[in-house]
């Protein structure tokens, strides 16, 4: 249209993507072709908005932190080890990837890549893949047998009690080592992991992908306690008496909120938290062949894939739309091409049961009318809609709190009426001296990465307390990039680059899931993760000496 603007750019790359395997366009084979002559004509306009798309102040002399640098709560360093991968150079991106992490194999799973949501290469096409070049890279590695790094401190300083072995316990124990302490991880179940290794699927996750972690993490100097139940077993004040200067509190949100509606203690209901467990112990729960799970999220998605793989038919009930549903979409979307019901607007208000048994859940339909406190319509019943559903097991999956028993444990906690430790926002630190908090237990349920971000600020918050006792004082932690050089894209690849979108992850077929727990992602090819490697902006750099076509 004469100008060039970036809204003709984003018209022709979808013209592009189109007509690109077809004989109009010949991509690449022929400077006659039109879309790619076209392409060429707006080269300095696309270069002006790669430009626009880094760091905002170009007149600095210094790098800028990344958006998805700034997004991940434990600062991974995800320019670095894509520019390595664009380089074809894995072994470095993998160094990147598992010098700041101890739980890469599960954010390369399960993480919401709160990364991706910020990725300026979104704002106007596809967000870079990250997750799943962070899967590649630690896949690859597992193929020719890298092994985890081992990264151990003096552990000349204080002892830390961490209660629970969850990702904040476990991440805030990696760091304290790295910075010189002593760390014992308390954990009241016989499995370490907490979610992780006790109710997350093997589909999903792989116990064995975690366990191997955790081995790292204990061999780099952090002492683990199973079986030791805080406030029953052993006290906070214990703890103190034997030695421990701080206490990092990390037992998460376990306890499953009821419904509140009669008959709901009827036997056949059953708790989700519980049944995941089962599940991943290897157990076969006697579920009957129909099967409601009540709730929207991650809980409530992973309960109703795993009965459908121990082969009952399962329906979703929720009350609202797909839009308002909490759950990682594409778990939504995994559990609808599996065959799985979901039931929109729709709550359960009684439990039926017939001889002491669940024989049917009452159900009544459900409008959505005014936006509450976290931004989403308030689903209202509808007078006369009420029908039944009739089932042979109910599991209840609405959400979870945390379980305190060390509340009063010769302290006073300060408990917020959502039944979690109120703390400092920053600092992590609880009403009580010593005492520190984080992660679901402070924030009720929320993601992994989340959580280890809460371990980390929690380990550095702890150094601070710990050097102050002694009048030392600590400096603010500094994040920086890592600087790696841009990739420099040829014509070709450029007109590749323009077009490209995110590659699709191949997943095992729906048939191969039926009555196993086999895991479903299977992630991307080394051809696919140099192609999504170059594509990234590198928001990192700034443009300098004029060069050009740096992505």
């Amino acid at each position: 249209q004469g100008e060039g603007s970036i809204n003709d750019i984003l018209l022709l790359e979808e013209l592009a993507s189109v007509v690109k395997d077809a004989s109009l366009c010949g991509l690449g084979k022929t400077a006659s072709n039109p879309v790619l002559t076209t392409l060429r004509y707006f080269k300095h306009e696309y270069e002006a908005h790669i430009i626009e798309k880094r760091c905002p102040a170009l007149v600095c002399k210094e790098l800028s932190i990344a958006p998805c640098i700034e997004a991940c709560p434990i600062d991974t360093q995800a320019p670095a080890y894509i520019a390595y991968i664009a380089h074809g150079r894995f072994r470095e991106a993998f160094d990147i990837i598992r010098k700041d992490n101890p739980l890469a194999n599960v954010c390369a799973k399960v993480c919401n890549a709160p990364c991706e949501m910020r990725c300026r290469a979104g704002e106007t096409g596809d967000a870079i893949s990250i997750r799943s070049l962070k899967r590649f890279v630690l896949d690859y590695g597992r193929e020719r047998g890298w092994k985890i790094p081992i990264i151990k401190g003096s552990g000349e300083k204080e002892k830390v009690a961490i209660i629970g072995s969850g990702p904040a316990g476990l991440m805030c124990a990696f760091e304290l080592v790295k910075l010189g302490y002593k760390p014992t991880v308390f954990e009241a179940e016989e499995t370490l992991g907490g979610m992780l290794t006790q109710t997350i699927p093997e589909f999903r996750l792989p116990k064995a992908e975690v366990e191997e972690e955790i081995e790292a993490i204990e061999k780099s100097g952090v002492e683990f306690k199973t079986r030791v139940k805080i406030g029953v077993d052993k006290s906070l004040k214990d703890l103190f008496e034997e030695g421990y200067k701080a206490i990092f509190l990390a037992t998460g949100a376990h306890k499953n909120i009821k419904l509140g509606i009669p008959g709901e203690d009827t036997l056949g209901v059953i708790d989700p938290i519980e049944f995941l467990k089962g599940v991943k112990r290897g157990e076969k729960p006697n579920i009957g062949k129909r099967v409601a799970v009540v709730g929207g999220g991650n809980t409530a998605i992973d309960v109703a894939r795993s009965v459908w793989r121990l082969g009952s038919d399962v329906t979703i009930l929720y009350r609202r739309t797909i839009a308002e549903m909490p759950a990682n979409k594409e778990e939504i979307l995994e559990a609808l091409d599996e065959g799985i019901k979901i039931e929109f607007l729709v709550a359960p208000i009684e439990v039926i049961s017939e001889n002491g048994k669940v024989k049917a859940v009452k159900l009544i339909r459900m409008e959505l009318g005014e936006f509450d406190k976290d931004g989403r319509r308030k689903p209202v019943p509808k007078e006369g809609t009420e029908f039944l559903l009739e089932i042979d097991t109910l599991i209840p999956a609405i959400g979870q709190q945390p379980e305190i028993p060390y509340s009063n444990d010769g302290y006073s906690l300060n408990i917020s009426n959502r039944n979690t430790i109120e703390v400092d926002p920053k600092s992590l630190r609880t009403n009580v001296e010593g005492i520190f908090a984080g992660g679901d237990v402070v924030t009720g349920p929320a993601t992994v990465i989340e959580a280890m971000g809460a371990g980390k600020r929690a380990a550095y918050s702890i150094h601070k307390y710990l050097c102050s006792l002694k009048g030392e004082t600590v400096r603010e932690k500094e994040v920086a990039s890592v600087h790696v050089e841009p990739y420099e894209l040829s014509d070709r690849e450029l007109e590749e680059i323009l077009v490209a979108h995110r590659p699709e992850i191949s997943y095992l077929d729906i048939e191969e899931r039926k009555g196993n727990f086999k895991e479903v992602a299977k992630g991307i090819t080394e051809k696919q993760a140099i192609k999504e490697g170059k594509r990234c902006l590198r928001c990192d750099l700034e443009m300098k000496g004029g060069k050009k076509w740096q992505i």
